[in-house]
């Protein structure tokens, strides 16, 4: 880190709700409003928001063909009438459920 005085100003105006947003954005990394804006133009994010939306349209559409998917077992299972489901497909449906949600987490930050 420079020696160097931040002593330099710069206004910005936004809606209220983008600096709710910015200052959410700033808590979650821990650091300043003021930090979080310095590193974001110092370090700006590797991918564009075009980028990010591609991104996370073409998750949205993986993780539903997965519910399709679960969906198809159940319904094999009611037709069958299985009563319980093999540990093995229990726990790869869980770790499915918990990769999910780390996903939709990332996809927030």
């Amino acid at each position: 880190m420079s020696n160097e005085l931040y002593s330099a100003n710069l206004i910005v105006r936004m809606t209220e709700k983008e600096k709710r947003d910015l200052a959410l954005a700033a808590s979650k990394k821990g650091v300043t409003i003021s930090k979080f804006v310095r590193d974001s133009v110092v370090n700006p994010p590797s991918v564009t928001r075009a980028e990010y939306d591609e991104i996370k349209s073409m998750i949205n559409y993986e993780i539903r063909k997965l519910g399709v998917n679960i969906n198809q077992i159940a319904k094999k299972y009611n037709e069958y009438a299985y009563v319980e489901p093999s540990l093995d497909l229990l726990d790869k449906m869980n770790r499915i459920v918990g990769l999910m949600y780390e996903i939709n987490e990332r996809i927030k930050e």
